[in-house]
């Protein structure tokens, strides 16, 4: 955490404000030749409960974000892409954060085996039909903020205007 001073255009004081200090990350919206997208079911400790997710995590100091897109794909749900390419970058909370999100879209996604979990995680791979997507944001199953800023710029690219309804969602 960093301490900033303020001060308005004057040089008067205006108080002290709090920034978090931290490192980039990436997601990863994997697609398969199928066109299923590779979502993971993670636990999450700041709101206590699972989340529906694209793979991804923090990029590591001296890899590029690509390289960390990679690695997280791997790790997360054992599938490799031969092709990253950058869809989406943003700064998650420029009101207090410093660090920034990449999302890359890689096609053509398979199955290559065993995960790498972090000591701290446990994921469950789950493939959803690309068609899918809108009904799992409309109807509220994906609620982490950068993942549905992904979802939805990446669905924006692919052309899809409209969603299915939420009465029609089933179940994963």
């Amino acid at each position: 955490m960093c301490r900033v001073v303020l001060e308005d255009g004057a040089g008067r004081p205006r108080g002290d404000a709090f920034t978090l200090r931290g490192s980039h990350w990436c997601n990863v919206i994997a697609v398969t030749p199928s066109d299923e997208v590779v979502l993971v079911w993670q636990y999450r400790f700041g709101t206590d409960s699972l989340s529906l997710e694209i793979p991804g995590g923090v990029i590591d100091e001296g890899e590029t974000p690509e390289q960390a897109a990679r690695r997280e794909l791997r790790e997360e749900s054992a599938y490799e892409a031969e092709r990253f390419d950058l869809l989406l970058e943003v700064e998650a909370n420029p009101a207090i954060q410093n660090n920034r999100c990449f999302t890359y879209v890689a096609q053509g996604a398979r199955a290559t085996g065993a995960t790498g979990f972090d000591l701290q995680e446990e994921l469950e791979t789950v493939l959803v039909p690309a068609s899918r997507i809108a009904a799992l944001l409309d109807g509220g199953q994906v609620t982490h903020a950068l993942v549905r800023a992904a979802l939805e710029a990446y669905l924006r690219r692919r052309g899809h205007s409209s969603s299915v309804p939420s009465d029609d969602l089933g179940s994963l």
